[in-house]
């Protein structure tokens, strides 16, 4: 589709090779303008404000069929007011805030220009975050996605405090202090199966202690907050408890089957239910040894979620300890075999030497001596 500019300088007899300097062959069948002629031109919005040449430089959009660009004369701006309603948009483009421009012969003045509008709006905008926020960073003051600058909308929610690490002493929402002492919401994990085989019923319950909520601490205040609200939005219809716990896939997968099978393999009836409960805040794990003893007594099998932690990572730096020196010996036993067909061969010995370092010359010396028969292991029954 060849576009205005491209039409008239071919009705005026112009060629690619042969075109005027102000312009360049911009794709395989169209002329455009060379950049530093755009910014010289000046554009005007349908509403009378100036448009300086940079910044439609850059305008270039296709929609409803038709071709909005300078080479067009109808490149589009955003509008710095961000107006839907506006009656000179192209009805198309209304939805997105965007107006076309049309070429204006009248000499630039920054005072007259969408840039100063835009500008006004910026400055006005920040005046009222400040305005709200005292001039700190506040993750629940959020903008109005452009369509209405100056506009902010508050947002209160702990859980952006917490997923932005909120530094702030002084709330920007309540404007109370806030304590930035690191902590985090503990919680215990209470299991219970019910199982019988045959005649015979058994049942089993574990304490899981110490699980937590977030995987670094966060500041008190965020986590009193956000806990609070969780306790407040509970309804016991509709949630089965005030956190969502960390389960295991097994619990869910136990859990599955106990609730709409009754059975799992090797047992005639199953059950399984977890509940959550002990919620509380601290800055770290606390353990009541006299509480664990009194738990086992009663029957409980108590473990706490730190131990099975590091146990878990424990268990995998050994399993990548044992992966390594397995490859070790593997490698190991490739090299020496490597050795014993190939250490009188020249091509092999650098890569050979590389690999056992000082061990290389005496292996060969080894070798040379095995060739010539010395030091060879005699027969126990041979004559000496």
């Amino acid at each position: 589709m060849l576009n205005d500019l491209t039409k008239r300088l071919y009705s005026e007899g112009w060629t690619r090779d042969n075109h005027p300097d102000f312009v360049y062959w911009g794709d395989y069948e169209n002329f455009s303008f060379k950049w530093e002629y755009l910014l010289s031109l000046v554009w005007e919005t349908p509403c009378g404000l100036l448009v300086d040449g940079r910044t439609v430089a850059a305008s270039d959009v296709s929609y409803g069929g038709i071709w909005y660009c300078p080479e067009n004369g109808n490149p589009v701006i955003r509008c710095p007011y961000s107006r839907r309603d506006c009656d000179h948009q192209v009805g198309a483009l209304a939805k997105y805030c965007m107006c076309a421009c049309g070429r204006s012969d009248a000499c630039y003045e920054y005072e007259k220009s969408v840039e100063k509008v835009e500008k006004d709006c910026e400055t006005e905008s920040q005046a009222k975050y400040l305005q709200i926020t005292g001039g700190q960073y506040c993750a629940c003051v959020v903008g109005s996605n452009g369509f209405k600058p100056g506009e902010y909308q508050i947002e209160f929610d702990p859980q952006h405090c917490i997923q932005y690490g909120c530094k702030n002493e002084t709330c920007s929402v309540t404007k109370k202090k806030r304590d930035l002492s690191k902590a985090n919401v503990y919680y215990d994990i209470r299991r219970e199966w019910i199982t019988r085989v045959g005649l015979i019923e058994d049942r089993r319950t574990a304490l899981e202690k110490g699980c937590k909520v977030f995987s670094k601490p966060v500041a008190r205040t965020d986590a009193e907050l956000w806990l609070a609200r969780r306790k407040a939005s509970y309804n016991p219809f509709q949630n089965r408890t005030v956190i969502d716990p960390h389960v295991s896939m097994e619990d869910r997968r136990q859990e599955y089957f106990s609730k709409h099978h009754r059975s799992w393999p090797g047992y005639d009836y199953f059950e399984f239910r977890y509940s959550v409960e002990n919620i509380r805040i601290e800055a770290r794990e606390t353990r009541d040894l006299l509480q664990d003893l009194r738990d086992v007594a009663d029957g409980l099998e108590v473990v706490h979620a730190a131990d099975q932690q590091k146990a878990a990572a424990q268990a995998k730096r050994d399993a990548k300890t044992k992966r390594e020196s397995d490859k070790e010996k593997k490698r190991e036993k490739n090299m020496l075999k490597s050795f014993d067909d190939h250490w009188n061969d020249p091509a092999w010995k650098r890569m050979l030497k590389n690999y056992f370092g000082d061990r290389f010359d005496h292996m060969v010396e080894a070798k040379k001596d095995e060739a010539a028969g010395v030091n060879t292991q005699l027969d126990m029954f041979s004559d000496l």
